[in-house]
């Protein structure tokens, strides 16, 4: 009998070592990110956390600076402050909270100038660039070279969908009667439209806000959360998500992704069981694949729609510019079209789509991608950008504004 106590003690004992160092193995591999998820190669394992502290100690930074560049706005979520500028100093605002050196634009463009408004988001503001390196810059540049009066002002904001970029424009761009609107289409926009907590669409945000968002009725779309929720109840709302009356239209919170059992203490079972489960990675699913006859394609051209006749009821012109993000250039690369082709061939059938990307293209296969992204784009890709729009801006008529 002792024999066999000490043979099943050996076993016990081997097994225990076995699970610490494919334990201590797994925890090596992976990392804990800002939000408190556990990362494996780049996954979020699950349960995942809700980000709390993330978005609590944001919003005290927030509370204790007068002089950051994003603030809280009750109908945009967010949007510059004025006359902010970036602690590297690659950004800044004028007085009306628009990129550029211009302290301050006329309410109507003086006579025989072309006024050009932009539009979007990180793609449109050009991250990563100093002003003088962004395509609105370039653009106001090269039609002036070309022998025409034109200014360019700069209304794109980093973490806007399409809903807010259109809300921009509504609350505040159209004050300066633009004769031209350009939209930037950078895809990704079409998955923020379904968000209405920007934590929970991604928890490593340095964005502590909510934002509107534009529900499909009947033909048309209609607007909730506005006023849009304060910073300081978003931790709140985060922590009694169950109780929040606006949760139903909160695409990016799924209850299965947070709920966790005691033995998913253990980083390996974890990992293992949410491997085995859940292959193909829902969380990641809904933020990068483009899906045709989806409801964020579908609310997209709604919203788009609503966008453009907007702004032709001021009598100005409406365009949108297609800003492929690096991922989809991959793509296009290796498959020949883009992941949300179907959707880009109705636009251009509706819409007036000015195309940088046969451009973009050709400096890829010449230099590869870091010759046009750096994050966003590079100022070669801004270059670009800015030259085929001119293309499509030289010769128009002067709407009345």
């Amino acid at each position: 009998m002792k024999p066999l106590i000490q043979k099943f003690a050996l076993l016990l004992g081997t097994l225990a070592l076995v699970f610490a160092i494919g334990e201590v193995t797994v925890r090596a591999m992976g990392s804990i990110d800002t939000a408190g998820n556990f990362v494996f190669k780049q996954r979020i394992i699950r349960p995942h956390s809700l980000p709390l502290d993330v978005v609590e100690k944001s919003v005290a930074r927030l509370n204790d600076s007068d002089n950051s560049i994003i603030m809280y706005d009750q109908y945009l979520g967010w949007t510059p402050r004025p006359e902010a500028r970036s602690e590297n100093g690659l950004y800044q605002f004028n007085s009306q909270a628009i990129r550029s050196n211009v302290a301050s634009y006329s309410a109507r463009p003086d006579s025989g100038v072309l006024r050009i408004a932009l539009f979007g988001d990180s793609f449109t503001h050009c991250d990563d660039v100093s002003l003088e390196e962004s395509f609105g810059y370039y653009l106001e540049e090269g039609l002036k070279a070309a022998g025409m009066r034109a200014e360019v002002l700069n209304f794109g904001v980093g973490g806007y969908g399409i809903d807010q970029a259109m809300l921009r424009f509504v609350t505040q761009g159209k004050a300066f009667a633009p004769h031209l609107v350009v939209m930037g289409f950078q895809p990704e926009n079409l998955k923020r439209n379904l968000n209405l907590l920007r934590p929970l669409y991604d928890p490593r945000t340095r964005l502590p806000f909510a934002k509107p968002r534009f529900v499909a009725e009947g033909d048309g779309i209609s607007l909730i959360n506005v006023p849009v929720l304060p910073p300081s109840q978003v931790a709140a709302t985060l922590a009694d998500l169950a109780n929040w009356e606006l949760l139903p239209h909160e695409y990016y919170y799924d209850p299965d992704d947070y709920r966790g059992a005691w033995w998913q203490r253990s980083k390996m079972l974890a990992t293992l069981v949410d491997l085995k489960l859940n292959r193909e990675d829902r969380w990641v699913l809904k933020r990068v694949l483009y899906r045709d006859q989806s409801e964020a394609q579908k609310l997209g051209l709604l919203v788009i729609q609503a966008f453009a006749q907007e702004v032709t009821a001021t009598g100005a012109e409406f365009k949108i510019v297609h800003l492929p993000t690096p991922t989809e250039m991959n793509v296009w690369r290796r498959l020949g079209r883009w992941p949300y082709q179907n959707l880009l061939d109705t636009l251009d059938k509706t819409h007036a789509v000015v195309h940088p990307e046969v451009e973009l293209l050709k400096a890829v296969e010449a230099d590869g991608l870091d010759a046009i992204y750096a994050g966003h784009f590079t100022a070669r890709g801004n270059r670009i950008i800015a030259d085929i729009l001119q293309q499509s801006v030289v010769g128009m008529a002067h709407p009345a504004p």
